[in-house]
């Protein structure tokens, strides 16, 4: 299966983007969405942290991302600590203004921890929502974005280390000590060696809607889902007229 990033589009991770929790009723597309006090920490579906998640999630409940400006998205992330509980889809993504609300797809239970992904129908609005079709638990984080596929797979030679940011001190007396401030990052280096002026726009875009090593994203080597962040900016040489190449290195987050 090819490889892929999931990456925030919609800049739903921006300060000015208005996370509210609330319910949603009617069918589409003429749905509404209030606000109330419905589910514990609602917040951290977007916080970028995967390890804490939110609770007290029934059936009807939703939470709305006004972006202030429209954006597009055609793909989410979900992550969950564990099994997620209920049957059948759980969450219904959706866009549009209240009372003219149309629904999008839906991503289903997971029976473990881990990713789960959907593709969406590209959607560009000012408002998109995640309504819970069930009473659910274990999820932690709802990324939607773009879904920027590889043209080609990476070149084999993968480069992977791990990182523990160590420090290495000398006392007074010569004595050399360390401090370890964390278990260890693995960073990740993927090359490609002849990639199109296009491809190599959609990663400048995605580089740009991550503000550089700021946000953290999802990258599926084909295999494994892992969460990361760029641990340098992207450079690219051309190589021939309109083809590029290019290593965009990654850092494994922790959280």
């Amino acid at each position: 299966m090819a490889s892929y990033f999931i990456y925030d589009s919609i800049n739903m991770y921006r300060s000015d983007n208005d996370v509210n929790e609330g319910t949603m009723s009617g069918t589409s597309p003429t749905a509404t969405f209030a606000e109330s006090d419905s589910i514990d920490n609602h917040k951290r579906a977007s916080d970028q942290n995967i390890s804490t998640a939110f609770s007290a999630i029934n059936s009807g409940d939703a939470i709305q991302y006004a972006l202030g400006s429209s954006a597009t998205a055609d793909a989410v992330a979900v992550y969950f600590i564990g099994a997620s509980g209920g049957s059948g889809s759980i969450i219904r993504y959706a866009y549009g203004d209240s009372g003219s609300i149309t629904n999008l797809e839906t991503t289903s239970v997971a029976s473990e921890a881990g990713w789960q992904i959907t593709d969406l129908t590209e959607t560009t609005s000012d408002k998109f929502y995640a309504k819970f079709l069930n009473a659910v638990s274990n999820i932690s984080e709802i990324l939607i974005g773009k879904k920027l596929t590889f043209e080609i797979e990476p070149d084999v030679n993968i480069q992977s280390s791990i990182d523990y940011q160590n420090e290495i001190n000398r006392s007074l007396g010569g004595v050399e000590y360390a401090i370890n401030v964390n278990p260890g990052q693995e960073v990740f280096t993927i090359s490609f060696q002849n990639i199109s002026s296009t491809f190599k726009n959609n990663l400048r875009t995605m580089e740009n809607h991550l503000k550089g090593e700021s946000k953290k994203f999802v990258w599926y080597d084909g295999t494994n889902y892992h969460w990361v962040r760029l641990d340098k900016p992207l450079t690219f040489t051309e190589i021939a007229d309109g083809r590029f190449s290019t290593q965009i290195t990654m850092r494994q987050q922790i959280q």
